[in-house]
């Protein structure tokens, strides 16, 4: 049984509560209403969708915001539809085993075909490459709209249990050596590790290589490995926008 409570009352008890990114969210029939009060905040998750705030009031102590949801979650999400979280001293009990946060990619680790996804048997952790030091920078859910602004980027978005993606990344990291410069990056994002950028743009499988603008809007998609030629062709795309964008910042 999970339990959320402050200020000696009880405000939702759950033996089935949805855990994601370390969030315990209760069925709204397992919260008391009586202690919620609507807020006018309101958040944007990159995969989740628009989030909605109580505010937690007890015995005429209030905490503001201290509950969420997300009354038309995205598909990915879906399973919140329906249920509340809690914060800000809002204190979450669990009786036994919690289980670990689901990873939006779960569902993909065991599919195979077209190239895109397979699985190698490995588990967890980083890509380890030392050419890869000081070219290619790892972004994840809290970096990547920060490291997007006013350069072109191309992003290879991987999973570390992924073959392919391995096969992508020393071709990958010697293009960004031979081409990265001040107005063009190369970027890498671990799917299982920030399931909220992969979510916000739709990626569905990987490997995939993303190129963005300076103004952080996709450009040009590849799905699965590609080619030589097809790696080099993004890499020249990504090259003449950056061109033009160095242009106009010096005219």
């Amino acid at each position: 049984m999970v339990r959320a409570h402050w200020n000696g009352a009880v405000i939702a008890e759950s033996d089935d509560t949805v855990i994601i990114d370390g969030n315990h969210y209760f069925p709204a029939d397992a919260v008391n209403a009586a202690y919620l009060v609507p807020s006018t905040t309101s958040t944007a998750c990159p995969w989740k969708g628009q989030a909605s705030y109580y505010s937690v009031n007890v015995d005429g102590k209030l905490i503001r915001d201290a509950a969420w949801y997300y009354p038309s979650p995205s598909s990915a999400a879906k399973e919140i539809a329906g249920h509340v979280a809690f914060r800000h001293g809002v204190e979450i009990d669990a009786n036994g085993p919690t289980p670990p946060p689901r990873s939006f990619f779960d569902r993909f680790r065991r599919r195979s075909g077209g190239g895109h996804v397979e699985s190698d048997g490995s588990t967890g952790g980083s890509f380890d490459d030392a050419s890869n030091a000081g070219v290619v920078t790892d972004y994840d859910d809290r970096s990547f709209y920060a490291a997007l602004d006013e350069k072109v980027t191309v992003v290879d978005f991987w999973a570390p249990w992924c073959g392919p993606c391995k096969q992508l990344h020393p071709l990958f990291d010697a293009r960004a050596a031979e081409h990265s410069d001040g107005a063009l990056q190369f970027g890498r994002v671990n799917v299982d590790e920030s399931p909220g950028v992969a979510a916000a743009f739709n990626v569905m499988s990987i490997p995939t290589i993303i190129v963005f603008d300076a103004d952080g809007q996709e450009i040009e998609r590849e799905i699965g490995l590609p080619g030589k030629r097809r790696l080099d062709q993004l890499v020249r795309s990504a090259g003449s926008v950056a061109g033009k964008t160095t242009g106009q910042g010096a005219a």
